[in-house]
């Protein structure tokens, strides 16, 4: 028998542990792993000294103008799957990777959701209840409640709360970017986290709050897993307030907000206790124009796509995580939470998704690194130890040594919980 691939001699990192293997894919699809030197293939790619994890899935990047830009940087990042928040993008000559979509709720679309979600590459529906967004927020509980009673895939939601924003619109200092903390207090973000998870008990629907901030939200999230999963980004794990408003001022404004020192250990306290599900870029690029218009105009958000995983690795190193934790939070928790098809393990039958690591490189992140079309990253100039090597979607190298080796490859996911029945014939 002769395969498309083996991937021979780097450490496999799936459900039996750490072992050295070798890997073979046959149309896309993982076709057996373990000693197979007798065994030919049309390419091979050398791993010694080299760690194979599952693909990278990550579950929330924001999508700009420039969409290929993004998913670029996600391969460059060795992310094999995203999952993109703001709607539905049906032109797959623009992806390098796999991808999915959430279907956005609205007051005007909520009697229609549970249709929507159904639709071939959906992943749920994504709600905003609060914020400085490009949606619409649903911020009343009866809203919300019928939002949550209509469908039920899992919701996706930012949890800040619109009508605190709305009242503490006094705390903003004109040009003062570390007036962003006090405006967008830990009570906006833990008052909307209270609600949406007592909704969504009463409503029966399972939820998945992003991008949390607060030591306090991880507290309420344990009592609720029954209902609710959590993800937090690199970003609030590795910066804190206000030094990061000092040091990146406008750059810096993200929501929810960077917070204190308190919170940022309180976040990776929650990370190695397992309240966690989900380790998830929170991706949301913003132009150098619009991040430079003074406070409170200036844009939120900031790339992280590409970033996520070096980082990551980077605190594998020092010891902040395991390198099985991290798999966890980046491949099998999104396949898990998500119900997606295929994704997130490395097991005979499922799609020969890669990411490739040299834990011990030593390297800088440069600003002629960042690929994503805004030109800019917080996390330019950090000298990190380990780097993602290769990216491997369905058995096919994209990226190497971070160089795109292909041209859009990408295909829409599919998932457990949206399985169509074949039409009668």
């Amino acid at each position: 028998m002769q395969v498309d691939l083996i991937i021979r001699g780097g450490t496999c990192v799936s459900h039996r542990g750490q072992n050295r293997a070798d890997i073979a894919v046959r149309d896309g699809i993982i076709v057996a792993f373990g000693d197979l030197g007798n065994l030919n293939a049309k390419k091979n790619i050398d791993a010694a000294g080299q760690y194979i994890l599952p693909g990278v899935i990550d579950t929330e990047i924001y999508v700009n103008e420039l969409l290929g830009n993004d998913s670029r940087a996600a391969i460059r990042g060795g992310v094999t799957s995203a999952l993109f928040i703001n709607g539905h993008h049906s032109n797959e000559k623009e992806f390098y990777c796999d991808y999915g979509y959430f279907e956005p709720a609205t007051s005007t679309n909520k009697d229609q959701l549970n249709q929507l979600e159904q639709e071939e590459g959906c992943a749920g529906i994504f709600l905003s209840m609060g914020g400085n967004s490009e949606f619409e927020p649903v911020s009343d509980d009866r809203t919300l409640l019928e939002v949550l009673r209509n469908g039920s895939r899992r919701v996706i939601i930012h949890a800040e709360d619109q009508m605190k924003l709305d009242q503490r619109e006094n705390q903003i200092a004109l040009d003062d970017i570390r007036s962003h903390l006090t405006w967008h207090d830990e009570n906006v973000a833990v008052e909307a986290t209270r609600r949406i998870l007592a909704i969504a008990r009463g409503a029966g629907r399972p939820v998945h709050l992003m991008h949390i901030s607060t030591d306090k939200e991880m507290a309420m999230l344990a009592a609720y897993k029954d209902i609710a999963t959590a993800a937090v980004s690199p970003t609030h794990l590795l910066l804190f307030a206000p030094d990061c408003y000092d040091h990146y001022l406008n750059y810096a404004k993200i929501d929810p907000p960077l917070r204190g020192e308190e919170n940022r250990i309180g976040l990776w306290k929650a990370l190695s206790g397992g309240i966690v599900d989900i380790l998830a870029s929170s991706h949301c690029p913003q132009s150098i124009e619009d991040k430079e218009l003074s406070y409170p105009k200036c844009a939120s958000g900031a790339p992280s796509v590409q970033t996520m995983m070096p980082l990551m690795l980077d605190q594998v190193n020092k010891g902040s995580l395991s390198l099985q934790t991290l798999v966890d939070l980046t491949s099998t928790g999104p396949a898990r939470v998500f119900n997606i098809a295929s994704k997130g393990r490395i097991a005979v039958g499922y799609d020969a998704d890669f990411t490739v690591v040299d834990l011990n490189s030593q390297w800088i992140y440069e600003d002629q690194d960042v690929e994503t079309a805004c030109g800019w990253d917080l996390f330019a100039g950090s000298e990190l130890t380990g780097q993602v090597i290769s990216t491997i979607v369905r058995g096919q190298e994209v990226m190497r040594n971070g160089r795109i080796l292909s041209e859009p490859i990408g295909k829409a996911l599919k998932f457990y919980d949206n399985y169509k029945p074949y039409e009668d014939v």
